[in-house]
């Protein structure tokens, strides 16, 4: 295979790295005639140490990801985050060495036809990583409001349905943006309502006993350090950075078609990863930033479709020629 692009990825591009921090590379290749021909040409070839559950590398330890410039292109039209900041790194995040081939600078003039607004995986990344610790404390909240609710009527009516609580329900649903009253109409015309507990929907027709033991099994799957995070404990302060990152970068590229690295706030994003900051402004920022986000995406002036004919056209072109200069030497 013949790599045309290798950078420096993650904190280093950033601007973000510390000490502790590991090295990851990014490449782009176009993979081997006979792969090419017989149809086995590999999307992406990762190097990685195999790690425990849970085990972070250690400061210094260097990962590879490598795509074919036909995956690449792919995860480019799917607006994913990390072929973004491939396309958008500065020249001095090129490795020493790897100066980047003809292929790379012609995807590079054509960049606008290949980004987007579609801010959708932005957003579903930025809220994956909001929502893996920190910002499930006020669903935490919510579910233990309901619980607690529960608990109180099926000590003593276990088995009557859930509608008899409905005038606690209503006044808990008042203080929890996580929690509402839903009444669902079904095909054949009936109407069913649902007490929405976190996502959870919970039938008035059930017992309050069965309501107690789903919204108890809910509470108890946010995991222990979803509960500290109410508390300023137990926080992933580098996802909660992350989710800060990326929100960042998706307002920039919507508003201006680029990204800056290194970041213009890597200071304030680094401030966040070493748990500087509390965990209530983060959360809060988090959630401002989605909404800046999708305003963003709505009044963007990007492609709404990638051109794909293009990217079609030149992964033939080049997939072509290697397949040609192998076959005459």
């Amino acid at each position: 295979m013949r790599t045309i692009l290798r950078i420096q990825f993650g904190s280093h591009l950033y601007g973000t790295s510390t000490p502790a921090s590991d090295f990851d590379f990014k490449s782009v290749f176009i993979p081997d005639a006979r792969d090419i021909l017989l149809g086995r040409a590999k999307g992406s070839i990762s190097e990685k140490r195999p790690k425990a559950e849970g085990e972070k590398n250690y400061a210094g330890e260097v990962e590879e990801e490598a795509f074919s410039l036909q995956k690449y292109l792919q995860l480019l039209a799917q607006g994913q985050t990390v072929a973004l900041d491939v396309l958008f790194a500065p020249d001095d995040a090129v490795v020493e060495g790897t100066a980047p081939h003809v292929e790379w600078r012609e995807i590079v003039r054509n960049r606008h036809r290949l980004i987007t607004k579609k801010s959708a995986a932005f957003v579903g990344y930025c809220r994956q990583q909001a929502n893996k610790y920190g910002i499930k404390g006020s669903r935490v909240a919510a579910a233990r409001e309901a619980l607690a609710v529960l608990a109180m009527w099926d000590a003593c009516h276990p088995n009557m349905k859930l509608a008899t609580a409905h005038d606690h329900i209503v006044n808990a649903c008042t203080k929890h943006e996580h929690m509402i009253i839903e009444d669902i109409k079904h095909p054949n015309g009936t109407c069913q309502t649902f007490w929405n507990v976190c996502g959870r929907k919970l039938p008035y027709t059930n017992t309050i006993r069965s309501a107690h033991s789903i919204v108890e099994r809910l509470v108890n799957e946010y995991g222990h350090r979803a509960l500290q995070a109410e508390s300023n404990q137990g926080v992933d302060w580098k996802a909660l950075s992350h989710a800060v990152r990326v929100a960042n970068q998706a307002i920039e590229l919507l508003e201006t078609g680029h990204v800056t690295f290194p970041l213009p706030n890597a200071q304030h994003i680094l401030n966040i990863k070493l748990g500087r900051l509390p965990y209530q402004e983060v959360a809060a920022e988090i959630e401002a930033k989605l909404e800046l986000v999708e305003a963003a995406a709505a009044k963007s002036t990007l492609r709404e479709e990638p051109d794909q004919q293009w990217i079609d056209d030149f992964v033939a072109k080049v997939y072509g020629d290697a397949v040609c200069a192998a076959i005459h030497g």
